[in-house]
């Protein structure tokens, strides 16, 4: 039997990688609203591209919860609920307690560079902040992922990066916050990492009930102004 796969051309895989990068960023960046029609003629045109090139990065886009597919009306970029939306922090507490609790078995020295690295580039945006920026938004997800990553599982690390792109959405609405707190916060699970703090899982914890505690506060507050 012979290895004909039928693979897909380098080049056409290529393109449908970067109209999936641009439409996932031009969402979580706020340039394609909550609620938007995604109509795959339209894009097409937009990007230069084939539909059906469109049509298999909305797929993914679908798969990745950043866009509901609705029978007979077509693709709608996520609009979701307070809890809807604040069940990532649900999700993501799952994952990072697993994680801090599985890191504080491990007896070999952990290299946690990527993650000091992370931290230095989050201290770095956050200066004279009152709230999040993009660049800090960004630092501050790769300081998690940096985290996640330390327990060497490409699966969990592809289940985060969902989370991640999700949270950044929702890191648009943090309410003002000392930026050397922001910082702060994170700096304590570096630290309680690096001497293997038995507290670490509860820290971690905290630390996320308390950003999706003030994120969902501020979205309460917009949509009680809006109704």
């Amino acid at each position: 039997m012979g290895d004909d796969w039928n693979l897909p051309p380098v080049e056409r895989s290529s393109t449908l990688e970067q109209v999936h990068r641009v439409l996932r960023d031009a969402i979580i960046d706020g340039s394609i609203p909550p609620g938007a029609h995604l109509r795959e003629l339209h894009l097409a045109d937009d990007l230069e591209t084939s539909r059906g090139t469109v049509r298999e990065a909305i797929r993914h886009l679908v798969q990745e919860g950043l866009v509901e597919h609705v029978l007979h009306r077509g693709n709608f970029v996520q609009s979701l609920s307070v809890s809807d939306r604040l069940d990532v922090y649900v999700a993501r507490e799952a994952i990072e307690v697993g994680v801090a609790t599985r890191l504080l078995g491990v007896e070999a020295e952990l290299d946690v560079a990527a993650l000091e690295g992370a931290m230095a580039e989050l201290r770095r945006a956050a200066v004279g902040h009152a709230r999040p920026t993009e660049e800090m938004i960004a630092a501050d997800m790769r300081f998690h992922q940096q985290l996640v990553a330390l327990v060497q599982s490409p699966r969990l690390d592809r289940a985060y990066d969902t989370l991640a792109v999700e949270t950044r959405i929702l890191l648009r609405h943090q309410p003002e916050y000392p930026w050397r707190e922001y910082v702060d916060d994170h700096q304590r699970l570096l630290d309680a990492l690096q001497r293997r703090d038995p507290q670490l899982p509860q820290l971690v914890a905290a630390h996320l009930r308390l950003s999706a505690e003030l994120i969902g506060g501020e979205l309460a507050g917009l949509a009680e102004a809006l109704a």
